[in-house]
Parts: structure tokens; C-alpha cells; sequence
């Protein structure tokens, strides 16, 4: 009987020690948020979270950080700081940040840049959880007094027909329709395989696709560079055109161009 006891004693000791440890670990820790305005080295609005552990001694795990922006803005990803995915919606744009663990008493800098496609106010908050359940909240108005838009068009035309040892000739022409300055653009050119690689206008190289640096460009301005290869077998085939660039732009169907070509014996 006084090992029954004794046993039931230990038992209900470790489960009162169990109940104590995971209370200790389920408890919220306390955490601030700041919410402030910026601009990245383009130019576009930025928001900077900064986030920060209160607790003397316990660290924040599991920390989620969610941006909640105008619908109309335009992410700039992948975000400065890194770790932010976004998501557009009907009526917000959401980033969700994540972060593994937050040590106490240190804070952590969440970076995202967007761009802005209207002039009215940007309401913008933050909302930051962590897995014991300790929140914040913060959240700022911005006024945007002026907005542009980088809207880019590609076209693409080549010899057609071509014929086989004889040289052909594409131009890739990217155009800026809007009325912002397009930076870093770069005209993309994916050819059929077997073709030899001839020649392209200065800036472009050949690797598995050719790839033509453009630079700036500014509004209603563009630039056509040539590509001359060389088919080597005869045929019905296709290449496509495309581009890149690290400013916004909202309208991708025009980003892009097409053309079939046939290649005599």
C-alpha cells in the first residue's frame, strides 16, 4: 500500500513538473513593433518593421511578421530583408514575413519595397505574433504626390524565309511606353536549337539563351538589337523574345513576342 502511494505520488509529480515546463513554454512573450516610411535605392516606397524581444530572458519563436497594403501597390520582390512572400488580393496587398527566433532584448529589421500606382493616401500596417502568443501591432499613412509607371513593349521580326549555311537576322526591339524611367532592362532571345551563333549588336552575349544588355530607358524610348545566326537544318521553327527589368511594371502580355520562320534546304 505505501508503494502504491508512493508511486501514485511520483506520478502526480511529474505530471504537476510537465504542466509547470509547459506553461513555462507556452507563455507570450512580450514584444513592440515600429512602423516607418523609407525609400530603396530606386526611388519606391519602403516600410521597415522593426520588431523587438522586451523579454529579459526568453526568445520569441515562430515569429510571423504581415504587412497589410493598398490593394493597387505593386510588390517589389524578393524584399530587402529577405524571407517576405506577397500575396495581391481583391482588396489588400499582404506580405508575410518569417523568422525563426528573436533572442530577448534584440530586434529584428522586416524590409519591404512596393510601388505605388496612385496618388491617394497609403494606409499600411503591420500585425507581429510569435508562437507563445505575444502580438503588436503598428501602422502608418503615406501621401504619395507622384506616381509613375514603367510599361515595356517587346516586338520581334527575322528573315523568313531563311535557308540552311546561309546567315539570318532577328531583331528584338524593346520599347518604353509609359512614363517612368525603366531601369536595368535586358532584351531576352530563346532560339531553336541548331543554329550557330554569328554575331549580336554590343552587349549581348550567347549561353543557353541570348541575352542583350540595354540599361536605361527612359519614357517613350527604346532600343532594337540585331542577333545573326546561322541554320544549320531546314524546317519549321520558332523563337521567342522576352525582357527583364528591375522597375515595375504592371502589364506583362506585351512583355513578350513570338515570330514562326521557315528554313529552306
Amino acid at each position: 500500500m505505501t508503494q502504491s502511494i508512493a508511486r501514485r505520488c511520483v506520478f502526480g509529480l511529474i505530471v504537476l513538473v510537465q504542466a509547470l515546463l509547459m506553461a513555462s513554454l507556452a507563455h507570450a512573450v512580450p514584444l513592440t513593433v515600429g512602423l516607418a516610411k523609407g525609400v530603396d535605392p530606386n526611388g519606391e516606397p519602403s516600410y521597415t518593421a522593426s520588431v523587438t524581444n522586451q523579454s529579459i530572458t526568453d526568445s520569441a519563436t515562430n515569429l510571423v511578421v504581415t504587412y497589410t497594403l493598398p490593394h493597387a501597390e505593386l510588390p517589389i520582390s524578393p524584399s530587402p530583408s529577405g524571407g517576405c512572400l506577397f500575396t495581391t488580393g481583391a482588396f489588400h496587398v499582404t506580405v508575410v514575413c518569417n523568422l525563426a527566433s528573436l533572442a530577448a532584448q534584440q530586434t529584428h529589421n522586416f524590409v519591404i519595397a512596393v510601388h505605388p500606382t496612385d496618388t491617394s493616401p497609403q494606409d499600411v500596417s503591420v500585425a507581429v505574433t510569435e508562437a507563445g502568443g505575444g502580438s503588436a501591432n503598428a501602422s502608418t499613412t503615406s501621401t504619395i504626390t507622384e506616381v509613375g509607371l514603367t510599361e515595356m513593349q517587346v516586338t520581334m521580326d527575322s528573315t523568313n524565309p531563311g535557308k540552311v549555311g546561309e546567315a539570318m537576322v532577328f531583331h528584338v526591339t524593346v520599347i518604353n511606353i509609359q512614363d517612368d524611367d525603366a531601369q536595368n532592362v535586358y532584351a531576352l532571345l530563346t532560339l531553336p536549337k541548331k543554329m550557330t551563333w554569328v554575331s549580336g549588336t554590343a552587349g549581348c552575349t550567347k549561353g543557353t539563351n541570348v541575352i542583350c544588355k540595354i540599361g536605361r530607358l527612359s519614357p517613350g524610348t527604346g532600343k532594337t538589337v540585331t542577333i545573326t545566326v546561322i541554320p544549320t537544318i531546314s524546317g519549321w521553327n520558332q523563337a521567342t523574345a522576352g525582357l527583364r527589368l528591375t522597375t515595375p511594371d504592371r502589364d506583362f502580355t506585351n512583355n513578350s513576342a513570338a515570330t514562326a520562320f521557315w528554313v529552306n534546304p
